[in-house]
């Protein structure tokens, strides 16, 4: 008779790390029906956890939690200084310097040595860019990226980027339907607004793309 019990109980021990590994914690069968067969005075509470399936998306967190890509985009004051109007967009947006100006990011690029009149940014990768956003910590990535990856980059996050046939930096909103949405410091600029289509990417390229890790 004791043994029967035991062989039971074995059952329903084995029965249950497999209705655990099933996701099968509640109801009937189950778990939690396992676990009062075995004691029924027991007090069950039980809390599930969400699959993977059903939790959905993450809350944002850090700079993507106070991302703001309607931030304005004042004109710049110099010919020659659009990536610092992108650079400060992009600290004003995700707040990670809600007061940026052109200025204050011409100074932080560094003048005249790393961004001048006579040649804009000097060095047209965006390392100084970057180099900026990672004093507040923000890791960053870069690429000369094809319209297609460039376009799914933005899907979740912002940065800069610049054409080495348009020889001007913007920062990057999002995605418009299929066109990328820029923050642009010269609107109207070689026939560029505020979004830049696959067919201006391509003839205004290639492209020098920043982007924001998090």
């Amino acid at each position: 008779m004791e043994l029967d019990q035991l062989d039971q109980q074995q059952a329903l021990l084995t029965d249950s790390l497999r209705k655990m590994l099933e996701g099968q914690w509640t109801g009937f069968p189950s778990l939690e029906a396992n676990v009062l067969a075995l004691d029924p005075g027991v007090e069950l509470a039980p809390r599930p956890p969400v699959l993977e399936s059903e939790a959905g998306p993450p809350a944002p967190s850090g700079w993507w939690a106070d991302y703001n890509p309607n931030e304005g985009m004042p004109r710049q004051a110099y010919s020659w200084s659009c990536s610092a109007c992108a650079l400060a967009w992009v600290l004003r947006a995700t707040q990670l310097d809600p007061n940026a100006s052109e200025q204050s990011c011409i100074d932080a690029i560094g003048y005249p040595q790393n961004i001048n009149p006579t040649y804009g940014l000097m060095d047209g990768s965006g390392s100084q860019l970057r180099r900026v956003v990672g004093d507040y910590g923000v890791t960053t990535g870069q690429a000369w990226l094809n319209y297609d990856t460039c376009y799914a980059t933005f899907a979740d996050t912002t940065g800069m980027m610049s054409g080495g046939a348009w020889y001007h930096w913007v920062a990057v909103r999002g995605q418009d339907g299929g066109n990328l949405w820029i923050a642009n410091s010269a609107p109207g600029y070689q026939g560029v607004y505020d979004t830049l289509t696959r067919s201006q990417f391509n003839a205004l390229g290639p492209f020098s793309v920043v982007w924001l890790l998090h």
